[in-house]
């Protein structure tokens, strides 16, 4: 790709990004200023390269994915947000005591107009105190685990008793305190207290971590959102999330189409002795100069650091 045809990716990017419309070549040759016929001729480069596709005979262009991420992956590193901005938001975390999540949530939401999940990892490997088994019938178990911290997780456990003496015995056994992580492998004076405490660490088996959610509004605000099919996407993205590892601290990551018709901008950061990732969620025609600015600036304000404008 030369110099040229990069400049009119990111121009055609950006003008379909503002107005969600194909972009015709006279325009890009207008404010290149160069001929149309030379940007026909790159128009034609850059589509056989695929990071461009003319969705109509007649209509003007549109960045495809490889061009959304080609564009996305331009705007790193980001600008900081004015300092102003930056001020305000020291001030706001300042003072949120255990609240800072929400408020970095809520924060985010507002600066980017996009959706936001920021999501912890764990403190500490949990604990567990004591367990309480409740007989359901038909060969099931409730399993209410109690953590330390007051944290509760609760499980069905498929399970054939012998006897009513077994609950006893069973929650003696599984007395804390000792690592969650430890329960499917602690020695058990039993076969069948054994298979319980396997079955018990599927029962609690989670994702390691909270999160917060903000701005599910801002998502059918979208123009996209007129579309079932996308609201449906983003909503299963919406619960499935969090997945896979949190981006580490001071980094930023940018998944464009990773879901169709979806893409996140995450940024890593560090608070208190966790590991925390702030993630906007917009659909592919997403502005990601601006959610980079505010994902990079937000998670630094995070870790008690202001970014200053380069």
């Amino acid at each position: 790709m030369t110099e040229r045809q990069r400049r009119l990716l990111h121009l055609l990017t950006r003008a379909y990004i503002e107005t969600g419309k194909p972009v015709p070549s006279r325009w890009l040759a207008e404010r290149l200023g160069v001929s149309p016929a030379t940007v026909r001729y790159d128009l034609a480069d850059l589509e056989a390269a695929g990071l461009i596709e003319k969705p109509h005979a007649s209509a003007g262009r549109v960045p495809t994915r490889q061009g959304f991420r080609q564009y996305a992956l331009a705007q790193l590193p980001p600008e900081p947000l004015p300092h102003d901005t930056l001020e305000r938001l020291a001030r706001v975390l300042t003072g949120s005591g255990s609240r800072w999540p929400q408020l970095a949530a809520q924060m985010a939401t507002r600066l980017g107009g996009y959706p936001v999940v920021v999501r912890l990892s764990e403190p500490g490997p949990p604990r567990v105190l004591q367990v309480h088994l409740s007989n359901l019938g038909g060969g099931q178990l409730l399993a209410v685990a109690v953590l330390e911290g007051g944290r509760v997780l609760e499980g069905v456990v498929p399970f054939d008793l012998d006897g009513d003496d077994f609950l006893e015995q069973a929650e003696r056994w599984l007395r804390g305190p000792y690592p969650l992580a430890e329960l499917g492998r602690r020695s058990a004076p039993t076969p069948q207290l054994a298979e319980l405490g396997r079955k018990l660490t599927s029962a609690f088996a989670g994702p390691g971590s909270e999160r917060y959610l903000e701005g599910l509004g801002a998502m059918l605000a979208q123009p996209e959102a007129q579309d079932p099919a996308f609201v449906r996407r983003a909503l299963d993205l919406l619960e499935q999330l969090p997945t896979g590892p949190i981006t580490p601290a001071r980094r930023l990551n940018v998944r464009v189409g990773d879901v169709e018709g979806l893409s996140l901008v995450q940024a890593g950061f560090q608070r208190g002795g966790r590991t925390g990732e702030l993630t906007l969620i917009g659909p592919l025609r997403m502005r990601y100069r601006e959610a980079l600015s505010v994902a990079e600036s937000l998670s630094r304000a995070l870790e008690g650091e202001t970014v200053h404008a380069r």
